[in-house]
């Protein structure tokens, strides 16, 4: 399996869980670009035939919560509302694509923002490149749902990368999965100093009565050329980088 990470200032791919480069950049279509043509020329026959999944960052790939807006008709106008909203939800500049993850028009909706131009670049390479993509997410996402997977209680989860630091609260309805309702969604970036994001946690955790056990916040891990994971770790697989090993519970 082929993965990449890319994030504002660095990022890298790795194959089968083993990272084959990393490297900091000051571009991230140039980097992704780069890391395309490196695995052609590298590994050409392999790549013809594999899959890539593709992790952004928070820096690059913003949540945000959209609506609830009366009187939306269809989803071009949910999407153009959503588009409208991202910069000064999210701190991105426009041009912006945006994807929802429900009906924004009875209740709030998850939203995620990237850079139109991201965006643009992450498509054209599957359809010049001969680049299949797997998957294309953000890492928070898959922190989210490994974090629920082990802890379905679990309401409020923090992601901490080297670029951000995405924050992520909710509760669960009744007949709904955990996390299906969010109440909190927003990415900090750059990445707050140490003392400050301990105190924005804190004081988000006393803000929305979440007792310690419920709120769970993970470090990526840079990885670096030529670490292998532990054989058979199933779970270490999704998501590369991986999160710390032990998910940190932070009490005030």
């Amino acid at each position: 399996m082929i993965e990449m990470y890319l994030g504002m200032f660095s990022g890298g791919w790795a194959i089968d869980g083993r990272t084959q480069a990393w490297s900091a950049h000051d571009d991230p279509v140039a980097a992704l670009e780069s890391w395309v043509t490196e695995i052609e020329r590298q590994r050409s026959r392999r790549w013809r035939r594999a899959s890539v999944a593709l992790w952004l960052s928070g820096g690059l790939a913003r949540p945000f919560l959209c609506g609830p807006v009366a009187g939306l008709a269809n989803w071009d106008e949910a999407e153009a509302m959503a588009i409208a909203m991202a910069p000064d939800a999210t701190g991105l500049a426009l041009p912006c694509s945006v994807r929802l993850e429900a009906w924004p028009g009875d209740a709030t909706a998850l939203a995620t923002a990237v850079d139109a131009q991201l965006a643009q670049a992450i498509a054209a390479l599957a359809g010049t490149r001969r680049v299949k993509w797997r998957s294309v997410r953000p890492r928070w996402a898959a922190l989210l749902d490994e974090v629920l997977a082990q802890h379905a209680a679990a309401s409020l989860v923090a992601c901490v990368e080297d670029d951000s630091l995405t924050i992520l609260g909710g509760s669960a309805r009744e007949h709904d999965a955990p996390g299906a309702h969010f109440e909190l969604a927003a990415t900090h970036s750059p990445l707050p100093v140490a003392d400050r994001m301990t105190a924005m946690w804190l004081r988000t955790m006393l803000s929305r009565d979440v007792k310690p056990e419920h709120a769970w916040l993970a470090r990526l891990q840079t990885p670096h050329p030529g670490i292998d994971r532990p054989a058979g770790d199933l779970a270490a697989t999704r998501g590369w980088p991986d999160a710390m090993r032990q998910v940190e519970d932070v009490s005030p």
